[in-house]
């Protein structure tokens, strides 16, 4: 209980202003070089908390450009923006659209309007059979698009 009590005067001495039993400015522990540790800021908490020193350690390895654990923020946006794998049952809406499997939705779109405009029915009126060929076909078209669009 007492390095909890220790470790919270400290902490409110820094946010206060005061100065936690020595200055930002204090020798590294590791070369006994004076240094500026950004573990001392926290009122010398670093020196006294293994899991914040290893913590630092890890965080001062990746600044420096070493192999640490720690990911930059880009890594960390890039991979929370990943998209989740092209469910398996959009196969043939794929193919239905004339796209490779698992296309951007972009290449999609491009390829839907293109579809669309080729099989239009009102391109057929003079003929009912190929307008209602062409009718079943838009229809499936939009279908595809629409169960694509909405899983991406």
């Amino acid at each position: 209980m007492d390095g909890f009590i220790d470790r919270l005067a400290d902490l409110l001495r820094t946010l206060l202003g005061g100065d936690a039993g020595g200055s930002a400015r204090r020798r590294s522990p590791e070369t006994g070089s004076p240094g500026t540790d950004p573990g001392a800021s926290f009122g010398g908490a670093a020196y006294r908390d293994p899991d914040l020193r290893e913590a630092w350690d890890e965080l001062d390895d990746y600044m420096r450009g070493g192999t640490g654990q720690a990911r930059s923020r880009s890594e960390e946006r890039s991979s929370s923006r990943a998209k989740p794998p092209v469910d398996e049952s959009l196969r043939q809406d794929y193919a239905n659209l004339e796209v490779p499997f698992g296309a951007d939705i972009e290449t999609v779109r491009k390829s839907y309007k293109s579809l669309i405009l080729k099989y239009h029915p009102d391109k057929y009126s003079a003929n009912p059979d190929r307008q209602r060929v062409a009718l079943e076909i838009t229809k499936k078209i939009n279908e595809s698009f629409e169960r694509i669009r909405a899983r991406q």
